[in-house]
């Protein structure tokens, strides 16, 4: 008996290898080329994508694709990279064929990006997605020769800093260091603190990115809290198939103030930083390393900082359709504190008895992603990330710090049940720890699960909806739920045009920082308020996108209303600031980005212009800290094939609203003043492997105030030398 069953075990497994050898060879594939129309050279890096499934490829040096199991059918090959036009096929694939087709791109005028993953927690067209999204594609970075990603940011519409915080469309102001209400992203893993719930961005990766994407408005129905005004998605490049090693060497100068007496040093302001790293394949397996240190006097007294900064990064492709990837980023950082000028006439000073106030951090990512394409019609990705942010001030007041911890996971399922629909779901949970004396020990925990479909109702029109439903838990109080759904529709009148509307809910739970902090720096003393709430939106924005190969137009209308919203206030009973929940706030605009090239002339020309009207309902005033109007205006020229240089424009308009230090309108102390600035660059592209970008942020010496008493930057020239081998 026991070898009769022994017999039908086998017999069994003999049928079901054959079904499983018979299903593969069932499937075909496909290859080919993808090469420059112009030149005839090879892309590679090209991204090839079979149309409403999960399959595509990326090319490599040669040019070559590869796109594997592709079950019989027919389907429409598209083939999509930054600076050329796109191109579709319709193809036919039959049982074991191995199908090839080969492409000739087109350059077009404009080198944006046109594929965006932020939106949807998937690869779309930027012309598809139904909320407004930017992208800063690495060429920019280059021309824009940062420092640190924050650097990017105010050139883009809509997107304001104000003391390092970042702001979207109003929605963020300044919280004085607490509570960002814009999430940080690196290839999809969030990298904001736990226990303050702000951005470091000596701490997000400059020298590796293929783009960053800013999703303005409410993002919460799929990232849940601190995307109550936005996501700001960081992707870091590929590792190169060949094996590489990268020099980065920069250098700047900082000058001195017109008037001596506000000159606080005799000596060169300057900054300079180095950076090398190696990548190489061993195998499959494909390996980034690298190591740098940046070192700065600012152009403020105390100013200084000094870092040392690693990073890694492995590409781990288990098959065709499975791959791990893995980040590893380490900073370690020492720097002085300023938190206001000495005097009116000594504006780039710091108070005698700040003198020696510094500060230590250390920040570490680690995060992993594996993603596995089932088959055709299902994808999978399951998300690993730690993040760790450590502090220690020593202050002449005080002596603090603070560690806290971040551990999520996070799964997601992409499916694809009929042509029509487009589904999303997923789950998340963290858990947060605090140790600290600033604000005392506290522990936190979220979990999540989120659901969105993308309905494709007609030809030309998409629906989506979604709802992500939270739960926070702080310490030992009471459980926090929050259901946040989110609709959008977009339309396609023609191929190059698209109308869309949008309508969100959000939510931000408090930071640790908001609710439980009590300390002192300098004359500022804040005290606790532990029965802080989450803060809740709505928002609604209406829009229209407009791309051709030399014209993009990008317009929105938005509003926004906000309950319980967190701002800081200064107690008129003690003088101490605390965090509150302003009962009502709303806040509306418009935004409009035109991008444009002139045919026959090597001249790129971009306008960015946004308007808000940010209101506190409650006490019938202007939301404070946020600037009612700016625009950018940039131009670039390619004067050569090598050589191409720049000019930015950049305006905001006066703040109308502070909560220290109003302005006097008789002696004119604190006054608040409209900022005009000026910012260029040159680039020499030697050849592929050497370049050099010779910048400069406010050319004309401007003298302006980016919060109370703070002094925005002065005159800054820098030198970037690069040289890959």
């Amino acid at each position: 008996m026991k070898f009769f069953t022994s017999k039908i075990q086998f017999k069994f497994i003999l049928i079901l290898l054959l079904f499983i050898s018979l299903a593969q060879s069932q499937t075909g594939k496909i290859s080919g080329f993808v090469y420059s129309s112009k030149t005839g050279e090879p892309l590679p890096g090209t991204n090839v994508i079979l149309q409403k499934t999960f399959l595509g490829a990326a090319t490599d040096l040669d040019g070559l694709f590869n796109i594997e199991s592709v079950p019989p059918g027919s389907y429409t090959i598209e083939v999509l990279l930054i600076g050329y036009q796109s191109e579709k096929k319709e193809i036919r694939v039959l049982s074991g064929e191995h199908k090839k087709v080969n492409f000739y791109l087109q350059e077009k005028a404009l080198k944006s990006p046109e594929i965006v993953v932020t939106g949807a927690k998937r690869a779309i067209r930027k012309i598809d997605s139904p909320v407004s999204i930017s992208a800063i594609n690495s060429e920019q970075i280059k021309f824009r020769n940062p420092s640190s990603v924050e650097d990017l940011l105010p050139y883009e519409p809509g997107v304001q800093i104000v003391d390092r915080q970042i702001n979207i469309r109003g929605s963020s102001g300044y919280s004085r260091g607490a509570g960002s209400r814009v999430i940080i992203l690196v290839d999809g893993s969030p990298a904001i603190s736990y226990d303050n719930g702000v951005i470091y961005w000596e701490a997000l990766p400059i020298h590796n990115i293929e783009r960053i994407e800013i999703l303005k408005g409410p993002g919460s129905a799929l990232y849940g809290s601190n995307a109550i005004g936005g996501v700001l998605n960081i992707i870091t490049k590929k590792i190169s198939p060949r094996s590489m090693t990268n020099i980065l060497l920069n250098g700047g100068i900082y000058s001195k103030p017109s008037d001596k007496k506000k000159i606080w040093t005799d000596k060169t302001m300057f900054s300079n930083d180095w950076r090398i790293s190696h990548e190489r394949h061993f195998g499959k397996i494909g390996i980034l390393a690298g190591y740098g240190q940046s070192n700065s006097t600012r152009y403020y007294q105390n100013g200084y900082y000094r870092r040392s900064i690693w990073d890694a990064k492995i590409e781990y492709p288990k098959s065709h359709n499975q791959i791990i990837t893995s980040r590893l980023y380490y900073i370690h950082d020492r720097h002085g504190s300023f938190t206001q000028w000495k005097s009116a006439a000594q504006p780039f000073h710091t108070p005698e008895n700040t003198l020696n106030d510094h500060i230590y951090s250390d920040k570490f990512q680690w995060s992993s992603t594996y993603t596995h394409i089932v088959s055709p019609k299902q994808s999978r990705t399951s998300r690993l990330n730690y993040f760790y942010t450590a502090f220690q001030n020593d202050m002449h007041n005080n002596d603090t710090y603070s560690k806290s911890h971040t551990y999520s996971f996070e799964w997601q399922v992409d499916i694809r049940p009929c042509v029509s629909h487009y589904i999303t779901c997923g789950s998340e949970v963290k858990s947060n720890k605090v140790l600290a004396d600033i604000w005392d020990n506290h522990y936190g925990s979220d979990a999540a699960l989120y659901f969105q479909d993308e309905w494709n109702i007609l030809h030309n029109m998409n629906l989506t909806s979604g709802l992500r439903f939270d739960l926070h838990k702080t310490d030992n109080m009471k459980i926090e739920s929050q259901l946040n759904p989110k609709f959008g529709i977009s339309i396609h009148p023609r191929k190059n045009l698209s109308l869309r509307t949008s309508m969100g809910w959000a939510y931000r739970a408090p930071a640790i920082a908001e609710m439980f902090t009590e300390s002192q720096q300098y004359i500022f003393e804040v005290k606790p308020n532990p029965s802080l709430k989450s803060e809740k939106s709505i928002s609604l924005e209406v829009g229209l996108f407009w791309q051709t190969s030399s014209i993009s137009f990008d317009m929105a209308i938005f509003s926004s209303y906000y309950n319980r919203l967190i701002e800081p206030v200064q107690d008129p009973a003690d003088n101490k600031i605390h965090f509150m929940n302003i009962t009502e706030a709303r806040i509306q605009g418009v935004e409009v980005s035109f991008n444009w090239k002139l045919p026959f002339i090597p001249l790129e020309n971009r306008l960015a212009y946004t308007y808000l009207d940010p209101r506190d309902l409650t006490a019938g005033k202007v939301l404070s800290y946020r600037h009612e109007k700016s625009l950018v205006i940039s131009e670039q020229f390619a004067i050569t094939k090598y050589m191409t240089c720049g000019i930015d424009y950049r305006y905001l308009s006066k703040m109308r609203r502070v909560q220290l230090f109003d302005e006097n309108p008789k002696t004119g102390a604190d006054q608040i003043v409209p900022i005009h600035l000026f910012s260029g660059f040159v680039q020499l592209a030697v050849n592929k492997s050497l370049s050099a970008t010779l910048s400069a942020e406010n050319l004309f010496q401007y003298y302006y105030i980016v919060v109370e008493r703070n002094m925005g930057p002065v005159r800054y020239i820098k030198l970037n030398l690069n040289y890959s081998f």
